[in-house]
């Protein structure tokens, strides 16, 4: 039966794009595009189309997850209010909309930038939906396999600005981004996972809290990750530091460079915290804000840094 809430029915389509990771995927993707290669270098048609299909396949991505994950979402507190669950929208209406969002964002992608960028959006939705979707309910490894569609969009933005020179590439700023995303994938999730660690053992979800309520474990993978990402940033700065490098800012005086410095502290202490069992209740939900934060805050340094 369909909700009573039908005036509704086009912000509850709005919802299953998940607009708020879509909105990540496109701030990589673009500070993936403007941190390659030379400044000057930028194609109006290109940014347009990278922006929006990766926009439109983020949007698909989410629509079909929660098509997947209908019956699992209304099991969950968090989420029994999804469009699906509440009624809004049918199953069916949502998988249709997802693979046609889906399929237009990977074509305008392919098109508008270059095959390679193409088949590295269509890699994001076909690992995020076929790998890191189904494993949630089998193990608590799903995370990092998950981690692998959510780093994609940095290399997505590289291979469309390199890509406007004939031969498409990932150059080293990509890769570094690739990285960055990576590492910061698991603190932010794990603090989420142990906030939520009830609803998810209710979803059937296999996530690292559902086999170790306490967060010990989580806290380990979050801090296993943490590490390796400060020294992703510290190559990143250093990178901007080197005179040869196309990507160099201006040294100590760099924005970035501060930024980047403080939060990366804020965050590191907190990941710190809530390793301790005493603290970790308490930590988990200022962790996981710090991780929403830290993220645009740095990208959106770089990426302005590197434009002006």
């Amino acid at each position: 039966m369909m909700s009573e809430r039908a005036g509704s029915v086009p912000a509850a389509y709005w919802e299953l794009t998940k607009p708020r990771l879509s909105f990540l995927s496109v701030l990589t993707a673009l500070a993936g595009y403007f941190c390659s290669g030379p400044a000057q270098d930028t194609d109006s048609r290109v940014l347009i189309s990278l922006a929006l299909g990766t926009a439109l396949a983020a949007g698909g991505c989410g629509a079909i997850n929660m098509w997947w994950e209908s019956d699992a979402d209304a099991k969950m507190e968090r989420t029994r209010h999804r469009p699906i669950p509440a009624g809004i929208i049918r199953p069916g209406a949502a998988l249709l909309f997802g693979l046609l969002l889906l399929a237009l964002g990977v074509t305008t992608v392919w098109v508008g930038a270059n095959p390679l960028a193409g088949a590295l959006t269509a890699a994001t939705a076909g690992s995020y939906l076929l790998l890191y979707t189904p494993l949630k309910t089998l193990t608590s490894w799903c995370t990092l396999v998950g981690s692998l569609p959510g780093a994609i969009p940095p290399i997505i933005g590289t291979a469309a600005k390199l890509g406007q020179s004939g031969v498409p590439e990932i150059d080293r700023m990509g890769w570094l981004l690739f990285a960055l995303l990576f590492c910061w994938q698991i603190p932010h999730f794990m603090a989420l996972a142990f906030l939520w660690r009830e609803d998810y053992a209710r979803g059937g979800f296999k996530v690292a809290t559902v086999g170790d309520p306490s967060g010990r474990s989580a806290s380990v993978w979050a801090m296993g990750f943490m590490l390796p990402m400060i020294f992703v940033v510290g190559e990143i700065v250093r990178t901007f530091f080197d005179p040869a490098c196309t990507a160099s800012l201006s040294g100590w005086a760099s924005p970035f460079l501060w930024i980047s410095f403080g939060a990366g502290a804020w965050f590191f202490k907190l990941t710190l915290e809530f390793a301790l069992p005493l603290r970790r209740a308490a930590v988990a939900k200022p962790l996981f804000l710090a991780s929403i934060l830290y993220l645009p805050v740095v990208l959106l340094t770089l990426t302005l840094n590197r434009i002006f």
